[in-house]
């Protein structure tokens, strides 16, 4: 069954795959696999779009595409998003996409100039920065192109050692499955860590985020795994955090007896199912945190706890510190 997303994220957006020739095959399949697994997944409105500025464009593998469409048929807005696949590096180098860099630098720069998301996977960051796209942006790519990047285009600032670097809206990323992370990370980002995470499963990769993400996420740090009795325990959890189901009541939900779910529960993800079930209630409780219109008492409701005394109690294990401070802190 999928994961249909709430109507207020259902706008609609184009994914488009710029192809130019002698592009890697996996710097375009592993992206493109990842927003068309999310748009079956979350039954989204996405549509995926491939473009060149030639009909057709062999790949670097030897695969020729063909009946690709033109630049100039689309109608992008701010909602959608324009994907630069990496190209073989000597080509590049070499100065053999010249021909087609006379069409494509100008696009972009019209793409860029209407805040259109633009992102790169691999060496497609050499494509953006020969566009200008990457002046005064962090940007990373393929570890061969990171010194030239930083030779031939000062004005970019060139992030090593890091899978991909969103700056502005202009997302870079590092090799080519560095792609998958950071195509992962814009479904995150778009739609919730949710979604990423089982797009990430079906797609039966790890969910690598990068080393500066901001916090961790109990939907995504405890969900690398691949087994998929207590991906459902989780799945429900995450969809019930109102709720307090009994281990009798899990375990019947895939067929297993308490103790078999325990073990098994604990051996996969490293914690038992009731301090899950709390740090799945904690963090729907920040966002409750937020609403000033919402007592205490209000929060421990609606979040399952048996009164606000209890939620109180753990939330000031979990965090340190009181639940009243961290809403003073918290922001409007």
């Amino acid at each position: 069954m999928s994961d249909i997303i709430p109507n207020s994220l259902q706008k609609p957006r184009k994914i488009v795959f710029l192809i130019l020739p002698q592009m890697h095959i996996l710097d375009f399949a592993g992206p493109c696999q990842v927003f068309y697994e999310a748009n079956q997944l979350g039954t989204l409105n996405m549509s995926l779009h491939y473009i060149s500025f030639t009909p057709s464009c062999t790949t670097e593998q030897g695969l020729t595409l063909s009946n690709l469409s033109s630049p100039d048929n689309l109608n992008l807005t701010t909602s959608d998003l324009v994907l630069v696949p990496g190209m073989d590096y000597a080509s590049f180098c070499s100065g053999n996409l010249e021909e087609v860099m006379v069409r494509v630098r100008p696009w972009l720069r019209e793409v860029r100039k209407k805040n259109i998301p633009i992102a790169s996977i691999c060496s497609g960051s050499m494509i953006l920065a020969d566009a200008g796209i990457l002046d005064g942006l962090g940007a990373t790519s393929h570890w061969k192109c990171l010194d030239q990047l930083s030779r031939e285009h000062p004005q970019v600032k060139v992030k090593r050692d890091r899978l991909f670097v969103n700056d502005r809206n202009v997302y870079t990323s590092a090799g080519m499955s560095s792609g998958i992370d950071m195509c992962l990370s814009i479904i995150e980002e778009w739609y919730g860590p949710v979604l990423a995470s089982k797009t990430a499963r079906e797609m039966v990769v790890f969910l690598r985020r990068n080393q500066d993400h901001d916090q961790e996420s109990v939907y995504l740090d405890y969900q690398s795994h691949f087994n998929a009795a207590i991906h459902q325990v989780q799945n429900y959890l995450i969809a019930h955090p109102d709720q307090n189901p009994s281990l009798p009541e899990l375990a019947a939900l895939v067929n297993m007896s308490v103790r078999n779910l325990t073990r098994l529960f604990r051996e996969v993800t490293g914690h038992t199912i009731t301090a899950f079930k709390h740090r799945l209630k904690l963090e729907v409780v920040k966002s409750y945190l937020h609403n000033p219109d919402l007592t205490l008492a209000a929060i421990a409701y609606r979040c399952g706890f048996r009164d606000e005394r209890q939620l109180r109690r753990i939330w000031k294990s979990a965090t340190g510190i009181s639940l009243q401070q961290s809403r003073r802190s918290a922001k409007p």
